[in-house]
């Protein structure tokens, strides 16, 4: 049997003590859940995924299927916080996800970088808004699904598990 070289990841390359990425090490999944109903559903409705979350924070991954959002052909994905009177403002709405069709089920498990093969998935969330630290808001930012045209799909259940990688550098 033949030694052979073992082809390591860039990450394992630069930092062998963290291999998965270098902005931090902390994984943690916040998982949400919730019934959507025509009745309760208008234009450009907002869901609040996670959050707070800091500059240093990494969108590691959205795991889960989505049912269908019979009329959702134009759903976006970004970064809102929250101001002094507790209302949500938007940093850059659609930086994830511009436009998505959430119209027929999709039963693939990783919606992140499916739905969005551009992205830069090494940045942390300071680095993909072009946003140092000390721009950062006070509360943090939240991760915000927006549905521009409401869905027509009755009674649906979005359930979605988000994974953060936590900075461990602030």
């Amino acid at each position: 049997m033949t030694d052979t070289t073992p082809y390591y990841s860039e990450g394992f390359a630069a930092y062998p003590k963290n291999p998965l990425w270098t902005t931090g090490k902390k994984l943690k999944t916040v998982s949400y859940t919730r019934t959507i109903t025509d009745a309760e559903t208008t234009a450009n409705d907002k869901y609040i995924l996670s959050g707070p979350h800091s500059y240093g924070d990494r969108i590691h991954d959205i795991i889960g299927s989505t049912p269908a959002f019979t009329s959702s052909d134009d759903c976006n994905l970004g970064f809102y916080y929250k101001n002094a009177a507790g209302t949500f403002v938007e940093l850059d709405a659609d930086i994830l996800w511009d436009g998505v069709d959430l119209s027929s089920a999709l039963s693939y498990r990783k919606l992140l970088g499916t739905l969005n093969t551009s992205l830069d998935r090494t940045k942390n969330i300071g680095q993909i808004l072009s946003k140092y630290a000390d721009q950062e808001p006070a509360g943090g930012v939240y991760l915000v699904l927006e549905f521009v045209v409401p869905s027509t799909g009755g009674t649906v259940i979005l359930d979605l598990d988000i994974m953060v990688e936590e900075s461990t550098t602030n």
